[in-house]
C-alpha cells in the first residue's frame, strides 16, 4: 500500500490495460494452474506450462504483432519441447488418457502467462503498474469472493505450514518472480525470457539429484542436453537480431 500510494501507478494506466494485466495474472489464471494439479501429476506442469511457453510466446507474437518467426527460432522451440518431454518420460509415462484435463488446464494457464509476457513487452509495463494490477486490484476483487463463497479451513493449518505457503506461493513466485520476469522481458525480450522459463524441468531435475538424491536416467540427460542449446539459440538469436 505505501509503495502504491507513493508511485501512483493508476495515473499511467488506462482502464483497459489495468483489466488485462489483472485478468492475465489474477485468480482465474491461478485457478487454471492449481486445478491442473488436481487432474495431472505435478511433473506434467513443467512440460505443458513451462515447456510450451516459448512456442506459445512466438505464436502470440506471430498472430497478434505480425512478427516474423525464423527457422532457427522454430528449431530452438522444438529442441526445448523435445527435451521437456524426455525429462518427463524419464520419471514416468505420460498417461495422457488419465491426465489430459490437467494437462489442458496447464496449457491454458501457460497461454495466459505467454500473453502477459508479450503484452508486458509491447505495452512497456512498469514495476509499480505490475504490483498495482496483479497484487492490489486482484486483492480487491478476490477477497470478497473468498470471504463469502469459498470454503476456508485455514484454522486447521499449522502456523509453519501457513507461513511456508505465504512465502513460497505468495511472495516468491507472485511478487519476486513476476518482478524478475517483467524486468527480463524489458532487457532481453519476450522470446528469450520464455525460453529461460522453459528451463524449469532441467533445473528441477538437476536440483533433485543433489538435494533429494533422485536418479536421472538417460532420457533425462538427453532431455537436458536438448533443452540447453534450445534456450541458448533462442536467446542468442534475439540478441543478435536486436543489434
Amino acid at each position: 500500500m505505501p509503495f502504491i500510494i507513493y508511485f501512483k501507478p493508476w495515473q499511467t494506466l488506462t482502464l483497459f490495460r489495468a483489466i488485462v494485466y489483472s485478468f492475465l495474472l489474477g485468480p482465474i489464471y491461478m485457478a487454471f494452474v492449481f486445478s491442473g494439479f488436481i487432474y495431472a501429476p505435478a511433473s506434467h506442469s513443467a512440460v505443458f506450462f513451462n515447456g510450451f511457453l516459448p512456442f506459445l510466446t512466438l505464436l502470440i507474437s506471430l498472430v497478434w504483432l505480425k512478427e516474423k518467426i525464423s527457422r532457427l527460432q522454430v528449431f530452438s522451440v522444438l529442441l526445448i519441447l523435445f527435451g521437456a518431454f524426455l525429462i518427463l518420460l524419464d520419471g514416468a509415462s505420460l498417461q495422457i488418457e488419465n491426465s489430459w484435463l490437467g494437462d489442458l488446464l496447464f496449457l491454458i494457464a501457460g497461454f495466459l502467462f505467454a500473453i502477459y509476457i508479450v503484452v508486458s513487452r509491447e505495452w512497456k509495463i512498469t514495476i509499480p503498474e505490475l504490483i498495482f494490477c496483479t497484487a492490489f486490484l486482484n486483492f480487491l476483487i478476490y477477497l470478497p469472493i473468498w470471504i463469502i463463497f469459498i470454503p476456508k479451513n485455514y484454522v486447521s493449518i499449522s502456523n509453519i505450514d501457513l507461513l511456508t505457503q505465504i512465502i513460497f506461493q505468495g511472495i516468491v513466485p507472485n511478487l519476486i518472480g513476476l518482478l524478475l520476469v517483467t524486468t527480463a522481458v524489458k532487457k532481453i525480450g519476450s522470446a528469450p525470457t520464455s525460453a529461460f522459463l522453459a528451463g524449469v524441468p532441467a533445473t528441477a531435475s538437476i536440483l533433485g539429484i543433489f538435494i533429494l538424491g533422485e536418479y536421472l536416467g538417460i532420457k533425462g540427460w538427453v532431455g537436458i542436453a536438448s533443452i540447453t542449446p534450445g534456450i541458448l539459440l533462442l536467446a542468442l538469436f534475439n540478441k543478435s537480431e536486436a543489434l
